[in-house]
């Protein structure tokens, strides 16, 4: 007779990826993903399929700082064996930074309150050679109090129709942003962008559009303008996924 263990073990991961080789993390067929990756070693450690919940989907080429994911299971693994387990078979562009038990029913995506996403601009004459999958190159000087200015303008509870990708407006595309803030450090701009929740896209479309008028010298007002439209014409380029980083999602 095949013994079932009546417990169920609830668990959360933390971990940390270069996205660049993959086509983001929900599992695609045919495709290399960061979840069809984890799941592959979760298989190898459990002997069972284990399925996956992260706190969000990243696109293609985004890398991830603390991505989230959580599973169940009914065989016992500790905390420590989980994290070692994975980082021997996963690829080394995937690390389980840690592992750890979650209560009952703990859903990575559903349970989580808000999420922070930074943005790496390298703001230089010359392009990078070491950091070019990691980092947006503009060669146009960026002013970073105009970018803040412009910034503020997208904080607070909004419809983000015109910072997302026509196929999210079939969803409701009201957000609450907490804070976005840019910060210069020599060369480089950091772009911080805290919400409750984010459309396809929209960190993307905010950093692009942000770049863009403030090199363009455009105003506060615009910015608004572009907001209050709905229209994603109106706003600037879409910035390109490898300066893209979940940073941290904040759960109870």
């Amino acid at each position: 007779m095949l013994f079932v263990n009546p417990i169920t073990y609830y668990k959360k991961c933390i971990c940390e990826y270069n996205g660049t080789a993959y086509s983001g993390w929900q599992f695609q067929y045919g495709q290399s993903t960061v979840q069809g990756e984890i799941e592959a070693a979760l298989k190898l450690l459990y002997g069972e399929r284990i399925s996956t919940v992260a706190s969000g989907r990243t696109d293609a080429g985004v890398h991830a700082l603390a991505q989230v994911f959580s599973f169940s299971t009914n065989i016992y693994r500790s905390n420590h064996a989980i994290a070692q387990a994975l980082n021997s078979m996963l690829p080394r562009d995937i690390a389980i930074l840690r592992a750890e038990d979650a209560e009952e029913g703990f859903n990575a995506q559903f349970c989580a309150l808000h999420k922070t996403y930074k943005y790496m601009i390298l703001n230089r004459q010359s392009r990078a050679a070491l950091e070019y999958d990691r980092m947006w190159f503009r060669r146009d000087y960026i002013d970073v109090d105009r970018m803040n200015a412009l910034l503020q303008v997208i904080c607070g509870t909004h419809d983000f129709s015109a910072f997302c990708v026509a196929k999210s407006l079939k969803e409701n595309c009201v957000r609450t942003v907490n804070f976005a803030e840019a910060h210069r450090d020599g060369e480089q701009i950091t772009v911080r962008v805290n919400a409750s929740g984010f459309l396809h896209n929209m960190v993307r479309i905010i950093v692009g559009t942000a770049v863009d008028f403030s090199i363009k010298k455009m105003t506060e007002a615009d910015m608004k303008n572009m907001l209050d439209s709905r229209n994603r014409r109106r706003g600037g380029v879409t910035a390109p996924a490898q300066g893209l980083y979940l940073e941290e999602v904040f759960y109870d």
